[in-house]
């Protein structure tokens, strides 16, 4: 029983690694993206390693990265307090969608939303506030009057007649088909 058992996990073995050597890969798709490439996982590793922190000038943002597409504000102001809202933020030209808390870039969050503005900043304080361009300004001018329409609407006026045939036209002649007698069976006809 053993040596079947010893036989069996060989087997299984030899199976598995057969497999590995003459299976073929898949090819990586073109949008895949190298791990290497993302802006993930960046950590300070210097407290780690029993540096000490050197307190760093704050970085300043640009304004030119940010530009506000879109909003949803709540409109009651207990929905308002209590952080709801969403913000389409372009950053660098790419848009997101980002709620109120969540964070935009780096440590940058969307703090605030209102009907045409947003408040982003760090550690629960403003420090920039986009809001919408606004639209362009509607064309306004005046158009030429409208001048009477030939369309009688909703059908025909009641003081107007139909025209009338200038000519009679004489009746066309009915062509006559023979007359049966109603007590001879049909089909035979008298003469």
């Amino acid at each position: 029983m053993m040596a079947f058992l010893v036989w069996g996990l060989l087997a299984l073995s030899g199976a598995y690694w057969l497999m590995q050597l003459l299976a073929k890969p898949q090819p990586t798709p073109s949008q895949a993206v190298l791990a290497t490439e993302q802006h993930g996982g960046r950590a300070d590793m210097t407290r780690l390693f029993g540096r000490s922190v050197t307190a760093a000038a704050p970085e300043v943002v640009a304004d030119s990265r940010f530009q506000l597409l879109g909003v949803v504000a709540a409109n009651r102001p207990a929905a308002r307090q209590a952080g709801e809202g969403v913000a389409l933020i372009a950053v660098d030209g790419v848009a997101r969608t980002v709620r109120v808390g969540a964070l935009l870039d780096g440590d940058l969050r969307l703090l605030t939303v209102d009907k045409r503005s947003a408040g982003l900043g760090r550690a629960g304080v403003i420090s920039m506030t986009l809001e919408i361009t606004p639209g362009a300004a509607a064309a306004t001018g005046s158009l030429p009057p409208a001048a009477p329409s030939p369309v009688v609407l909703g059908g025909s006026t009641p003081n107007v007649l139909p025209p009338m045939p200038t000519s009679p036209e004489p009746p066309s002649p009915q062509p006559q088909l023979p007359q049966s007698n109603p007590s001879s069976p049909p089909g035979q006809q008298t003469r």
